[in-house]
């Protein structure tokens, strides 16, 4: 029963660190009019951008040069600044580009990023990756309790993301993207600025999805460029269909949904061959509720709920005297 319960603990918590990331990608694309297929470039950034902040020194039998053995906190605050600041770059040139040429340019990116990790021996020690990486707060507990301190800390942190997408939302810069979203030339018309708008959504959507990137690290205990490769980005996309494009609840649920679907079968205790079996069922079993929500449910489990603001209306002649009682 034990063995059950950590088990659902370490998969709520991996569902949380995808939730971290889904809300992002909400922003862009719920909130926003940005389709991103680069996504996992920024979880990747604020992975490795932590590891070199807080890792000590490279071992003999590791190629990596820096490590300067920071504060916990510096790394995550390092990693967040890294995901704006590469968000920045990137959107310099590719946020001019029309929304297909955007994907393309987002996807290359990430896969421009995955060969640096793997080829820059200095920086990231390559394809070896770098292991053993500390957790906070591990030495508090035991370590067969260890996973539930893991699942409080992805908790609160997915509840701190998912309050601050919300707010950004609400704002009035979260209603200039909804308006760039649904109408462009209606939103410029309006004194939105859709480079400025978008630049400044793209950056924060980086930086969250690097925090995400830390926690990400702080479940695997190592970082290796495996990790980021275009599947990562597929898996959140997916998630977000399933929630529903535009819904905060939606980025929620979805990413918890995807991960009970994708990574539920593993708790069973199978021999090697049933075991590949199982891995291309996981992948059919997400495609064939895709196809279910695309068929039933186009807008996803907890669609969009539409926001209408009442703007004050300017009293009229007719107005005033009918507060006086004529008619």
């Amino acid at each position: 029963m034990e063995g059950i319960l950590l088990f659902a603990v370490s998969i709520g918590t991996l569902a949380a660190i995808y939730g971290m990331v889904t809300l992002a990608l909400n922003l862009e694309t719920g909130t926003g009019p940005l389709w991103d297929l680069g996504i996992v470039s920024f979880v990747g950034i604020g992975a490795y951008t932590y590891v070199v902040l807080t890792t000590g020194p490279a071992a003999s039998y590791q190629h990596y040069l820096y490590g300067f053995g920071l504060p916990m906190w510096v790394g995550m605050i390092g990693a967040a600044v890294a995901g704006a600041i590469a968000a920045w770059l990137i959107g310099l040139p590719s946020l001019k580009l029309r929304k297909e040429y955007f994907l393309i340019v987002t996807l290359a990116f990430a896969e421009v990023l995955r060969q640096i990790y793997i080829n820059e021996d200095w920086l990231t020690n390559g394809v070896a990756g770098i292991y053993g990486l500390a957790q906070p707060f591990r030495g508090l507990v035991e370590p067969r309790s260890y996973g539930y301190v893991l699942f409080g800390l992805s908790i609160a942190g997915l509840l701190a993301i998912w309050y601050a997408t919300r707010m950004i939302s609400l704002s009035a810069f979260g209603r200039a993207c909804k308006a760039l979203r649904e109408n462009e030339a209606l939103a410029i018309t309006a004194g939105v600025d859709p480079s400025r708008t978008s630049m400044v959504l793209y950056v924060l959507a980086g930086a969250i999805s690097a925090v995400a990137g830390v926690f990400f690290v702080w479940y695997n205990t190592l970082v290796v460029p495996g990790q980021f490769t275009s599947d990562l980005t597929f898996f959140v996309w997916a998630a977000l269909i399933i929630g529903g494009v535009g819904s905060s609840r939606g980025a929620l649920f979805g990413a918890f949904v995807f991960i009970l679907l994708h990574d539920s079968l593993r708790f069973l205790q199978v021999s090697g061959e049933t075991a590949v079996a199982l891995t291309s069922l996981r992948t059919a079993l997400v495609g064939l509720v895709l196809i279910l929500i695309l068929r039933f449910r186009p807008d996803g489990l907890f669609p969009e709920t539409r926001v209408i603001f009442n703007l004050p209306r300017r009293a009229t002649a007719a107005d005033a005297a009918h507060s006086k009682g004529q008619p």
